[in-house]
């Protein structure tokens, strides 16, 4: 299946295919938030990470600062922040793999 073809789930940004969704993203800040708010699959999340390798990057580095914090937390509330943004560990796995 080819970028175009790929149609992304019902989100908060009213985006509907992978096209709109690049064309929408102008900035890192566009990138992160889309990352934070859309439901990706693996093969939707791995286009827009490799079609943004720069905002990639500097997003891998924030996750990592992230879990550092996180890790100094109760495990309850490492637990809570990580089921609220249970889309972490996808990309957690596609940033480091």
């Amino acid at each position: 299946m080819g970028d175009a073809a790929m149609t992304l789930p019902e989100n908060p940004l009213g985006l509907q295919s992978f096209n709109e969704l690049v064309e929408w993203t102008v900035s890192y800040l566009h990138f992160k938030h889309a990352l934070e708010v859309i439901a990706f699959t693996p093969e939707v999340a791995r286009s827009y990470l490799d079609r943004f390798s720069a905002f990639s990057s500097r997003y891998a580095t924030e996750m990592k600062k992230q879990d550092i914090l996180e890790a100094r937390l109760p495990k309850e509330m490492r637990e809570s922040i990580e089921a609220e943004n249970a889309h972490r560990a996808l990309l957690r796995e596609l940033l480091n793999g």
